[in-house]
């Protein structure tokens, strides 16, 4: 899998791999600190999973904290990371049997939203995206 070179030398990369995309995302996500998955059943899960992931090697770092005026729950547990420990580089992070599978790197956190790049296995292309939207549509 021809990732790039940026791909592989930054530990924040995470595999996305859809199984359903029509009437909502449900997939897993790969990271680069665990061989097994994590399983996501909306859109939502998905972005906490990756959220999760950049929290624990605080990479790339907050700039904007949210500002909230209600409390809200989250029902949905993040797996921890030990992230001394890397076991998967980011050529590994799509298994081979997968054909809807991507590879995802973050390389910022600003105005309170995603920018980074995404590495489409299926059609063997790169893409950037400077909004958590802008993903959402490379992912469908």
């Amino acid at each position: 899998m021809p990732v790039s070179a940026r791909m592989k030398r930054t530990p924040n990369c995470v595999g996305i791999c859809i199984e359903e995309a029509k009437k909502g995302f449900k997939g897993r996500v790969y990271n680069c600190f665990s061989k097994e998955p994590q399983s996501f059943n909306d859109i939502n899960e998905m972005f906490y999973i990756v959220e999760g992931v950049m929290d624990a090697l605080n990479f790339p770092a907050v700039k904007t904290k949210n500002r909230t005026f209600k409390k809200t729950s989250v029902d949905f547990e993040v797996k921890p990371l030990d992230v001394e420990n890397k076991v998967l580089e980011a050529e590994e992070l799509i298994p081979a049997d997968v054909k809807d599978g991507y590879v995802l790197m973050v390389t910022s956190r600003d105005n309170v939203t995603w920018q980074g790049m995404i590495y489409d296995k299926k059609k063997d292309v790169e893409f950037t995206f400077n909004s958590e939207v802008e993903l959402i549509r490379l992912l469908k």
